[in-house]
């Protein structure tokens, strides 16, 4: 007997809503038996995790009655995997993954986060400067997240800012717009005295006409006294600073010059995420800003497809968490077979909020399609409509001026090589220090070229070139182009006499 038969009692239906509420889970399917004047309900689903049983069981405690209805969960398999409460509990979830913040997944962070494959968490947690290095998507920002929800864990105070807020920003008021954001995060751990004489010289200063270096520089040593204050009530403070990259590259040095002259010394450790190519953390003519590795450690997390087995791993690992979540026993369960993951770690290039991404794509194209299960081919569609949005995400990280210029020019270039030329979505290319170059890594930082290998030998001696694939979005899917020779289709890791063939980009 199905929910649609039976009309449930009160208390059954306060059960379920507060199980609904906890769980975050929003159409159980379930059973209903009459019991003489009460009810017993069987609730279904793919894999009835502890914490489903926990959440139950509290939903239950709050029905304060010796004849309380009983609600049990039993595993069943769905007849259609995709349209499955669980696959679009799924789908929910993956879309909050997506856009990671400060405010994501405050209860449940640690049951959804999957570790980095170079535990990079032991690093983060540290009390030391670091900047986060990384593409789009490769988790940077929820490594930061990890770090401050672990210190929240603890009581210890943290600053997050959202530096996507101050985009492009060249101005000296974006140091003090910065630190009294700062402040204020931590303003529990100041007395109120002190937190209010220190922001009403902030105010002051921001009123300046022209706010020179020199008035900035008089003020940091205040902004130091509240950071002493507050390290008096705790072991340390973390500033989080998300998306660095979006200040004006000229500005960053400075900028983190001054923030690091309010901290040093005083254990107030910054924590920063960026991408490398968009990101000067240190000016060597001024001798301004972070200096690495003297001043700050850098961790990276992009191993693009040099590594496509531990890519696969650590991907998988991030989906299977996900499903968990959501009462699937694995994201294999919703996969035709093995190949669909292999193929979604090769087309999303090992970048893991892309690989969410394209999944979640590739699941609402195989359910519209009427299918169960996830297919290659849905991946392959996700793929060429995920690059629409890396072209937006271009637009987002750098300016305009380069999209129209070299930047573009480049993309253009490798695109008429692969696509029109050779005729393979693989190549190679020699290790320079000049600006094509440099735009190319720009692209690989944008995810519209990915690295396969980061430097292999063809021919004269002492020539090192980088072994590079378009993306798959170029010529997959709707964008098909059936000329063009994939390498490595059973994306698996590269053998060098394989990339020592690849046809050589001439710039």
């Amino acid at each position: 007997m199905n929910e649609q038969a039976v009309h449930l009692l009160p208390e059954v239906e306060a059960i379920l809503a507060t199980f609904k509420r906890r769980s975050g889970f929003d159409g159980v399917e379930y059973d209903v038996k009459p019991r003489g004047d009460t009810q017993a309900v069987v609730l279904q689903m793919a894999n009835p995790t502890e914490r489903f049983f926990r959440v139950l069981q509290e939903a239950k405690s709050e029905v304060d009655r010796d004849d309380a209805p009983t609600v049990t969960i039993q595993k069943r398999i769905p007849r259609n995997r995709l349209q499955s409460p669980e696959a679009k509990y799924l789908l929910q979830t993956l879309s909050e993954s997506l856009n990671i913040s400060r405010f994501s997944f405050k209860e449940d962070f640690f049951a959804r986060y999957t570790k980095s494959v170079s535990n990079a968490e032991a690093q983060i947690t540290a009390a030391a400067n670091h900047i986060v290095f990384g593409r789009r998507g490769a988790g940077k920002s929820s490594l930061l997240l990890y770090a401050l929800r672990s210190r929240d864990a603890e009581a210890q105070p943290s600053a997050w800012i959202d530096m996507q807020v101050y985009e492009s920003r060249n101005d000296n008021r974006v140091v003090l717009d910065i630190l009294i954001d700062v402040l204020q995060q931590l303003q529990g751990f100041i007395g109120s005295s002190a937190y209010a004489q220190v922001v009403s010289t902030i105010q002051r200063l921001r009123k300046e006409t022209e706010l020179t270096d020199d008035q900035i520089r008089k003020f940091l040593p205040e902004a130091r006294s509240l950071f002493a204050a507050v390290v008096a009530r705790a072991k340390n403070v973390f500033i989080f600073l998300d998306d660095f990259h979006v200040i004006d590259i000229l500005s960053q040095p400075k900028l983190l010059g001054f923030l690091y002259s309010a901290s040093r010394g005083s254990n107030v450790f910054l924590k920063l995420s960026a991408i490398e190519t968009l990101t000067r953390s240190w000016d060597s003519k001024t001798h301004t800003g972070l200096q690495v590795p003297h001043d700050a450690q850098t961790i990276k997390l992009d191993y693009n497809l040099t590594m496509p087995d531990k890519a696969e791993t650590h991907i998988e690992g991030i989906l299977d968490a996900h499903a968990a979540y959501c009462g699937l026993p694995s994201v294999r369960f919703l996969c035709t077979s093995g190949d669909v993951l292999s193929r979604l770690v090769w087309v999303s290039a090992g970048v893991p909020r892309d690989a969410l991404n394209m999944f979640a794509q590739a699941m609402t194209k195989g359910s519209t399609e009427g299918r169960s299960l996830v297919s290659v081919t849905n991946v392959n569609v996700a793929a060429s409509e995920m690059v629409s949005q890396k072209l937006r995400d271009l637009e987002v990280d750098v300016p305009e001026s380069a999209i129209e210029g070299d930047l573009a020019s480049a993309l253009e270039r490798v695109k008429d090589f692969c696509i029109k030329r050779e005729r393979k979505n693989a190549f190679l290319i020699e290790i320079r220090n000049d600006a094509f170059y440099q735009n190319i890594l720009k692209l690989v930082d944008l995810r519209l070229v990915h690295v396969i290998s980061e430097g292999i030998t063809v021919g004269e001696a002492g020539r090192k070139y980088v072994a590079l694939i378009l993306d798959y979005g170029f010529y997959t899917g709707i964008r098909a182009a059936q000329s063009v020779d994939l390498f490595n289709k059973q994306t698996e890791r590269v053998a060098y006499k394989d990339l020592r063939k690849l046809p050589v980009f001439e710039p």
